[in-house]
């Protein structure tokens, strides 16, 4: 009897493509950072995929050789938004930045600003880094735990990420902040890929407590629910937290823990994968639903990318994946009664 034929997996440098492709569109698109028609422009594309694209391959290649695992992905994900953010694009210092709202003064102390600091470092974290990852991976789940990049490629991958975040830093805006704050970036973007290297996230995700495990819909609810309560949080503070910083912080604080420990009820679980992946769809379909929002306000087509990642995550998990585990057949019905 011939083989059956199969379908070759994608080389490497095409799931890299994937990958840096994700990590840019997923969250530029979503959030309307980057509206429909400006992906027109290839120099702003260019830049975004240079940015995320280096930031995601860079998170994912540490994390594998430091057999890191979801909890230093997270970490180094807070790390790259602390470049993004603070280098990059310097949204972190800059108060009058157009974007930054009232966020540009509730929260700024020592020249940052720290609730939208947090709330980014947060946002970046899951959407610029471990989604993308969890996407290709649930559509290629040959390459989990294996590198996509040789050494030499992940040590380009650092360097253009360096290079961008210098570029942005002393070409895309005029503001420049000082050593205190620059050092503080530093340190902490240092001190977060050591915890990542040592482990540390991985002690602390063994830590938390585990128990039943809920069904799919109440991950996809707690995704949803998450990012909404997240944005409600961070962004209406000065309203919301009653003027409180400390306040504004407990609310996010509470919300992430209460993810956190709800995604943990997965770990050492059989065929849970899917639960994980309900709490990504839960989580794109608040921005989707968000988009339809930002179409009524007037950024056009906005709607059609929220409709479209909406149809992407329900097509990877219809088509994708792990396959489901056979339950075993009870004795009694191994052999019908005659």
């Amino acid at each position: 009897m011939l083989p059956l034929r199969t379908r070759a997996h994608p080389s490497n440098r095409r799931l890299v493509l994937y990958l840096v492709a994700l990590a840019a569109i997923l969250p530029e698109a979503i959030t309307g950072s980057t509206p429909p028609l400006n992906w027109l422009n290839p120099f702003g594309v260019g830049l975004l995929f240079w940015l995320y694209g280096a930031g995601v391959l860079v998170c994912r290649e540490l994390s594998i050789r430091w057999r890191a695992g979801w909890p230093g992905i997270l970490l180094l994900g807070a790390a790259y938004g602390i470049i993004e953010e603070g280098f990059t694009v310097k949204t972190m210092f800059d108060p009058s930045l157009p974007m930054l709202g009232e966020l540009g003064w509730y929260g700024r102390w020592a020249g940052v600003n720290w609730v939208w600091t947090v709330w980014l470092m947060t946002f970046h974290a899951v959407f610029s880094i471990a989604f993308p990852i969890l996407i290709v991976e649930w559509k290629w789940p040959h390459i989990r735990g294996r590198p996509l990049l040789p050494d030499w490629g992940l040590h380009v991958a650092m360097f253009l990420l360096a290079g961008v975040a210098v570029l942005g830093y002393t070409a895309f805006t005029p503001y420049r902040a000082g050593p205190p704050e620059l050092t503080w970036a530093l340190l902490t973007v240092a001190g977060l890929g050591w915890a990542a290297y040592r482990g540390w996230g991985a002690r602390f995700w063994r830590v938390l407590p585990t128990g039943r495990l809920p069904p799919r819909w109440v991950f996809a609810a707690a995704g949803f629910a998450f990012f909404g309560l997240s944005f409600l949080a961070y962004a209406g503070g000065p309203t919301l937290g009653a003027g409180s910083v400390p306040l504004t912080f407990a609310e996010g604080g509470f919300l992430l823990l209460g993810a956190l420990l709800l995604v943990r009820r997965c770990a050492g679980r059989p065929d849970t994968e899917r639960h994980v992946f309900a709490f990504m769809a839960g989580s794109i379909g608040f921005f989707a639903v968000f988009d339809v929002i930002l179409e009524l306000a007037g950024t056009r087509g906005m709607a059609i990318v929220g409709a479209a990642f909406v149809l992407l995550v329900l097509w990877l998990y219809r088509t994708s994946g792990p396959a489901p585990i056979p339950r075993p057949i009870p004795a009694t019905a191994q052999f019908p009664r005659v």
